[in-house]
């Protein structure tokens, strides 16, 4: 009996030195994919902020055809040439007076990423006009609207963050997302901006980094970027727009709001140092 015990514990020490070995690799390997993803994300952060930047500025039309008094300006080849439009017969009648020089502008299709100052807009999203949950009589809310804005991150607000907002249709109700940067866990969504944005605001609160009381002011759509005048332009442009019966007009933005805690991260750090 002695020697069939004896046997049962041997095979459990090997079995439980071979677990102390696996989790001990395990562990290591663990440790090296939190370090790379840590590099990861402080890269993506740079380069978020570079473009956010860069995509400011106005790309020129190089290599396209302009149009100024009715006429069309040659423009160049591929191959640094010049393209010479055909002369077009055109047939006047005998009493047709001369036309007046025309100026005809065309609208420029927006390039996105679009930088919004302090929001990054990827996708502008669609007006849906029919249904009034997607509009109120200050704001509208595109479906497929996604943005980026750099703030600070919901469990240690002393570091930056980049936020992805959407907006998405759940069952003919919007729905508004708040991801953090590859954070899939700590996702706030809910039925409005204001929904969203509090749940962040109240997370930063929570931290235990954050040892005072923050004057927060729920600032939801201009968190989105729906406050922006860019972006309201280009909603004017959908052919939903005119469509929205509740709707009366934009709300005004306060600019001085955008200085806020709850807005910039500056500001921000200002209260936790």
């Amino acid at each position: 009996m002695n020697l069939k015990y004896k046997r049962r514990y041997e095979s459990l020490k090997r079995s439980v030195k071979s677990y102390l070995l696996e989790n001990a690799s395990l562990t290591d390997e663990i440790c090296r994919l939190q370090a790379e993803l840590s590099v990861t994300r402080s890269q993506r952060l740079y380069l978020i902020e570079r473009l956010m930047f860069h995509e400011g500025l106005e790309k020129s039309s190089n290599g396209r055809a302009s149009v100024s008094n009715g006429k069309v300006e040659p423009s160049e080849s591929p191959l640094g040439g010049v393209k010479k439009n055909k002369p077009v017969a055109v047939h006047k009648k005998p009493n047709e007076e001369k036309p007046k020089n025309v100026t005809i502008v065309r609208k420029k299709k927006p390039m996105f990423p679009m930088n919004l100052n302090n929001v990054l807009l990827h996708s502008l999203g669609e007006i849906i006009s029919v249904n009034q949950n997607f509009h109120t009589e200050s704001w509208i809310y595109p479906v497929g609207y996604v943005a980026t804005r750099i703030y600070a991150h919901p469990k240690d607000p002393r570091k930056k963050c980049v936020f992805t907002c959407k907006i998405l249709n759940n069952a003919g109700i919007p729905q508004f997302q708040i991801i953090p940067d590859n954070d899939l866990d700590g996702v706030f969504f809910g039925e409005s901006a204001n929904t969203c944005h509090m749940e962040l605001l109240n997370s930063i609160q929570r931290s235990p980094s954050v040892k005072v009381k923050i004057p927060f002011d729920v600032q939801g759509e201009v968190f989105f970027g729906l406050s922006n005048q860019k972006t309201q332009s280009l909603l004017m442009m959908d052919p939903g727009f005119q469509h929205c019966t509740n709707f009366k007009g934009f709300a005004v933005q306060n600019v001085q709001s955008l200085n806020s805690a709850s807005l910039s991260f500056e500001t921000l750090q200002g209260f936790l140092s």
